[in-house]
């Protein structure tokens, strides 16, 4: 058992949590939505993995929210009219070199932050307890501290 359990540990990040196919997103990075409650408009800044489903940062008056796709309304219309390119996509494999030996990680998190892109991966193993949700597990990086495998 214990084998099993280092096995766990030593590989928890080679596997995307979404399974073998990434479900497919429901409004692109600057993709302006308008929020189901209110009608507000406002664009897609950012998305990344939690849980069981993808959860987007819409920037709405001023204020970052963090929505599920049942909370707002993809308008297939970018802001500005252009989507600049990221240098990873989501799913994709990445060396971290933020630490003495560099680790393989799984980008599951995008965000535009003004001019800059960050990835979103998973820093700590997954708490298989439900006690410590407060504690993120996820940093976010610039492309700079990642490596493409």
């Amino acid at each position: 058992m214990i084998n099993q359990i280092t096995f766990l540990e030593s590989c928890w990040h080679l596997s995307p949590p979404w399974g073998q196919t990434m479900p497919p997103l429901a409004v692109q990075i600057l993709e302006e939505v308008f929020l189901s409650s209110s009608d507000l408009p406002g664009y897609c800044c950012g998305v990344h993995w939690e849980g069981q489903e993808w959860v987007y940062a819409i920037f709405c008056l001023g204020e970052i929210l963090y929505l599920s796709s049942k909370e707002f309304h993809p308008t297939n219309v970018f802001k500005n009219g252009v989507v600049p390119t990221s240098l990873f996509k989501l799913g994709d494999m990445v060396e971290v070199d933020f630490t003495p030996q560099p680790t393989r990680r799984i980008i599951q998190g995008i965000f535009r932050l003004k001019s800059s892109w960050l990835y979103g991966v998973e820093w700590c193993t997954p708490i298989m307890e439900e006690t410590a949700l407060s504690q993120s597990q996820f940093i976010w990086l610039a492309d700079v501290d990642l490596v493409k495998v």
